[in-house]
């Protein structure tokens, strides 16, 4: 969802040529999420690879839905910010629930643990 908040923002506000590369940045992006869910789906989730290949769709197109949201509403200028801050405390929250956890144990000194938070 919040993906398809980025692009559908990208083409209400900025130029063609920088929504088509957010668009194409974001499907590298799924791209390579979609896989990576795909193999944990099967791997760790023990489905068979048909139900994989639907749940992941089916999670693809909140994208899609995300887009169209934003396309389809008239939204003002505090509302388009709204949405952008909250799509991006998406990331923030999946980069301190997911990311930083794994990198902790790596730290040894405070040297290192400064170098992360730069």
């Amino acid at each position: 969802l919040a993906d398809g908040i980025f692009v559908g923002t990208a083409f209400m506000l900025c130029s063609k040529s920088m929504a088509y590369a957010i668009v194409a940045a974001t499907v590298y992006h799924e791209i390579a999420q979609e896989v990576a869910d795909f193999f944990l789906l099967i791997g760790h989730g023990g489905l068979r690879v048909i139900p994989a290949l639907c749940l992941n769709f089916v999670s693809g197109l909140s994208v899609l839905l995300g887009g169209i949201i934003v396309l389809s509403a008239n939204l003002t200028a505090e509302s388009t910010g709204v949405l952008l801050a909250m799509s991006a405390g998406v990331y923030l929250h999946i980069a301190a629930s997911e990311c930083v956890p794994r990198i902790d144990p790596a730290l040894e000194t405070w040297k290192d643990a400064l170098l992360m938070i730069f």
